[in-house]
């Protein structure tokens, strides 16, 4: 009975659409929590803290250019986590460093 739980959630699970991804798309997601930590974590007159908050918004930026958004309207910052953009989703800028 257990194993049939087990597999009825694993299936289920694969068919979520948060699960739909790529491999980049999920390097970039892992890339962002890393670079998220980086920049918050750091201090302040670090250089090292300043690129990784840059860095952490140039991959924002490329998440949301593929279909990811980071919050919902009405969600607190602690609340907002990556999902595939659906409405009611926050758009996510792109960096004043990245314009051409």
């Amino acid at each position: 009975m257990r194993a049939l739980a087990l597999s009825a959630a694993v299936a289920l699970g694969a068919a979520s659409p948060a699960l739909a991804q790529d491999a980049e798309t999920t390097q970039l997601l892992q890339d962002e929590a890393t670079l998220n930590t980086r920049c918050r974590g750091g201090s302040g007159d670090d250089t090292e803290t300043w690129q990784a908050c840059g860095a952490r918004d140039y991959v924002g930026y490329l998440l949301f250019r593929r279909g990811w958004c980071l919050g919902k309207e009405g969600q607190a910052g602690f609340e907002m986590e990556w999902h595939q953009c659906t409405t009611g989703s926050l758009d996510f800028p792109k960096p004043d460093f990245a314009q051409p």
